[in-house]
């Protein structure tokens, strides 16, 4: 009963605007229908979801690889590392990586990979598609550091590949085809 009698004086027995009240001159015009040239007054449901903010949807992943931004604060320093590992592996290219490097990049995919199923098996963040963010990651490093034809760089590839067709990600998917295909044609 309580429940009722709060909803009476919030909403009126006839879903009335109370004067006074911020924004009723504009849910006064919406309600009786004049300002928007309709014929039906809007119910007290429809003046209070027209006072909503519209929030747009995000937009489609489009940054050039081997970019990564940052998705997770606590990745920080993996992220740096990454970028570090993949400018140097750039100048040098991946034919010419020292052993240390190549082994430096083995390990970054590993951990980029292994962070992604942490994330993608947590309830919370088990439909998040920031986490292709990290097996894009994982791949470019094992591309750097196994070559393009390698076993390991096609199962981290493969990862990525995945999201092929989802929404958002599904351009930055081809932005990362065309990125392994200007790499492995390479010096």
């Amino acid at each position: 009963m309580e429940v009722r009698g709060w909803l009476t004086a919030v909403l009126g027995r006839e879903g009335r605007v109370k004067e006074g009240v911020p924004g009723s001159d504009l849910a006064s015009a919406s309600a009786d229908g004049k300002e928007r040239g309709q014929e039906q007054p809007l119910s007290r449901v429809q003046q209070l979801l027209s006072e909503l903010p519209v929030c747009p949807a995000p937009g489609a992943f489009a940054t050039p690889p081997p970019v990564c931004p940052s998705v997770w604060e606590r990745d920080q320093a993996l992220l740096a590392r990454y970028h570090a590992y993949v400018d140097d592996a750039e100048k040098i290219g991946w034919r010419a990586l020292s052993d240390p490097t190549r082994d430096e990049g083995r390990e970054l995919a590993a951990q980029w990979r292994s962070r992604a199923i942490d994330l993608s098996s947590g309830k919370a963040t088990e439909q998040c598609d920031g986490i292709y963010w990290y097996f894009q990651s994982a791949a470019i490093a094992s591309l750097f550091a196994d070559g393009p034809e390698s076993e390991a760089f096609v199962r981290y590839r493969r990862d990525a590949e995945s999201y092929r067709g989802w929404l958002r990600v599904d351009g930055q998917v081809r932005l990362f085809d065309e990125y392994v295909t200007v790499i492995a044609s390479g010096p």
